[in-house]
């Protein structure tokens, strides 16, 4: 996996440590009468008082897929338009420009830009209804 914009170095989870993260993921071919989802696990980087929310973006290859406001850990679903498979790999991308520093919010000397941190990520395919 080629990823730019996470720290890898916890176990259990990654967080964004700038307003861009990303990485490429090799898919097989998706069946014409199927739907491939996007299924990510997240929490966002939040203070109390200071910051309440994360504002996070998500594009494969260029292409917008989805917008959500996170307060608490969710487990999200984006379904993907057919436009975006390719069989020659696809880059996700979130884009997080509420992402802030603990240090600029007072919680350490922490000067990554902590957006999401992201346990989980899937792709799930199922048939068209």
């Amino acid at each position: 996996m080629d990823s730019y914009g996470f720290d890898l170095s916890e176990n259990g989870l990654s967080w964004t440590k700038s307003e861009v993260a990303g990485f490429s993921v090799m898919l097989g071919a998706v069946p014409p009468d199927s739907v491939l989802s996007l299924r990510v696990a997240a929490q966002p980087f939040i203070k109390a008082d200071q910051i309440l929310r994360q504002h996070f973006f998500v594009f494969i290859n260029g292409t917008y897929i989805g917008f959500r406001i996170l307060e608490t850990y969710e487990d999200l679903e984006f379904v993907l338009p057919r436009n975006v498979l390719s069989t020659r790999g696809m880059r996700l991308e979130f884009v997080i420009p509420t992402a802030s520093s603990p240090k600029s919010v007072g919680v350490s000397q922490d000067v990554r830009k902590l957006g999401i941190a992201i346990s989980g990520v899937s792709f799930t395919l199922r048939d068209r209804q």
